[in-house]
């Protein structure tokens, strides 16, 4: 029953970005939800902070990605975490399009490879945008790294949740044996489920 406004600046498609409808999708969420603060794996170019900053100006807005030469060197790797997308790792760069802008200020821009990174550096998010590495050990990690933040309550966003990333689709439906009522969005490769209590 609600009408989310949702701005979306008009850009050319680039590989690793998300497309127009599922950026609309996202921010439908966020502006319905009106989250205190955000917490977003996967940085890449910084289109979908720049979306989430736009929309909630009252939000406190936290995103992750790798440090940009951590391609280079394979040894910064955390072991039995295996990633994938190599080639947009290596052409990022990353928070690109809300650099040097004024919504700059409103975004804490974090480096670290999210298996070792501490979650707590975010504060207390009450929204999660998962979209960083699509393995399913990185998607395990990182959303039990965000459910043991303990917010209650909290929504959680998995993208890439379709037969092309069968580590994310293997993830979800494990929590969803668990009782977790994740929903994958309707032609979409989203996935969300909203935490309302412990469990």
């Amino acid at each position: 029953d609600r009408r989310p406004i949702v701005t979306l600046r008009a850009s050319a498609y680039e590989d690793g970005m998300l497309p127009t409808d599922e950026a609309l999708t996202l921010g439908a969420l966020l502006v319905a939800d009106q989250p205190r603060c955000v917490l977003e794996i996967g940085t890449y170019m910084g289109h979908t902070t720049r979306m989430m900053a736009e929309n909630m100006p009252q939000a406190a807005i936290h995103t992750l990605d790798l440090p940009e030469a951590h391609h280079a060197d394979p040894s910064a790797d955390a072991p039995g975490m295996p990633k994938d997308d190599f080639h947009l790792i290596a052409k990022r760069v990353v928070g690109r399009e809300f650099r040097g802008t004024p919504l700059e200020g409103r975004i804490t821009q974090h480096l670290a490879d999210s298996a070792t990174w501490d979650f707590r550096k975010a504060g207390s998010p009450d929204f999660f945008f998962i979209d960083g590495a699509h393995t399913y050990e990185y998607c395990k990690s990182d959303s039990e790294r965000c459910y043991a933040l303990d917010t209650v309550p909290a929504t959680f966003v998995w993208h890439d949740c379709d037969e092309i990333h069968p580590g994310v689709v293997r993830f979800v439906m494990e929590w969803r044996a668990m009782g977790r009522d994740i929903r994958r969005i309707r032609g979409t490769p989203l996935a969300y489920w909203r935490r309302e209590a412990p469990g």
